[in-house]
């Protein structure tokens, strides 16, 4: 294969794999593809025809746990049952393996296969005398299906725009127990369980040694295990990527990689819904979170490239009692062929 579609496509696949953030305890639904850049933003640019790339994306998020004193005061002084039903998460860590193909120039389909585990699950008792270490859940998460459109680009391959579509489909272990023999409530489970589509936009706009990336994606949450709804979700993303030596994608289809590294600074923001279990809402559920997030990519030859972003939440507005995000730590490895 030439090196003229090689690179772009390498560089193609990273992004949309994660593109949807992790948000608080929830494993991202993260799935498909991306260019360039961008670390965790969509972006518009599809796979070239008849290329194949895959790799590894790897999130971890620290949240602020609260201590054992915070999560019984919350309990016994709540109004009533639902607004004491609290817990508290250590950190999640989402490893994940994609596969993607270019199917046309402007159309690309893929799957993912996420493991998510959490660590420090903690909840205070039923009688609010003790709180319980629940454990450390993980497993396979459901696997989601992508697909990618670019259903316009300019002559001179300086913008694109592109639909995206993706579906989580309902695998994954969802019975998950607890250190005391119960199982887990489903929004500690590895999967939902449940059925989600998704359906957004992605734009690309290369300028020399600066490119804009932006996507929005918005994701339907069925009712999955245990009649839990986990909630719609909106991700909104913008970023800014700057080559440091050479042009960062000034035409899609370079001769050759001559900007192996690129700094880029993104905003990644989800909003989520409120939880429902049979039909009854959560108090403790529903957040809009933002990241800023600084990261740098690495293109090491035309058949790979690496990137590593850290993002700091700068707005967290939750419902209730959640564990807040501290940080958030994003890794991709990334081949074609």
């Amino acid at each position: 294969m030439n090196q003229s579609k090689t690179l772009p496509g390498l560089l193609a696949i990273s992004a949309f794999a994660i593109c949807t953030s992790a948000e608080a305890d929830h494993g991202s639904l993260g799935f498909g593809i991306g260019t360039a850049s961008p670390i965790i933003t969509q972006t518009g640019i599809t796979l070239p025809a008849g290329m194949w790339a895959g790799g590894l994306i790897t999130q971890f998020t620290s949240f602020n746990s609260a201590s054992d004193s915070l999560l019984l005061n919350l309990k016994n002084n709540a109004i009533d049952d639902a607004h004491g039903d609290v817990h508290s998460v250590k950190s999640l860590l989402v490893p994940s393996v994609f596969a993607a193909y270019g199917v046309t120039d402007n159309l690309t389909l893929g799957i993912r296969l996420p493991y998510v585990q959490r660590f420090g699950v903690r909840s205070p008792n039923e009688d609010g005398d003790a709180v319980d270490k629940l454990g450390n859940p993980g497993g396979f998460g459901g696997v989601s299906l992508f697909g990618q459109y670019r259903f316009f680009h300019t002559p001179d391959q300086l913008n694109h725009l592109s639909l995206v579509v993706a579906l989580k489909t309902p695998s994954g272990a969802t019975h998950v127990q607890t250190n005391q023999g119960e199982r887990f409530e489903t929004h500690h489970q590895p999967s939902s369980g449940s059925w989600n589509p998704a359906v957004g936009f992605s734009f690309t706009r290369a300028m020399g040694k600066f490119s804009l990336d932006s996507s929005v994606l918005y994701t339907v949450a069925t009712q999955g295990a245990q009649k839990t709804d986990l909630g719609d979700t909106f991700d909104y993303n913008l970023a800014l990527s700057y080559a440091f030596v050479g042009v960062a994608r000034n035409n899609l289809f370079v001769g050759s990689n001559n900007a192996p590294w690129t700094a880029v600074l993104e905003l990644n923001g989800m909003w989520q819904d409120r939880q429902k279990t049979t039909g009854l809402v959560d108090p403790n559920s529903g957040s809009n979170t933002v990241y800023i997030s600084p990261g740098i990519r690495y293109a090491g030859g035309k058949h790979w490239n690496t990137a590593l972003s850290i993002g700091t939440p700068i707005v967290k507005d939750r419902n209730g009692y959640q564990s807040p995000p501290d940080y958030r730590i994003t890794y991709r490895l990334v081949f074609a062929y």
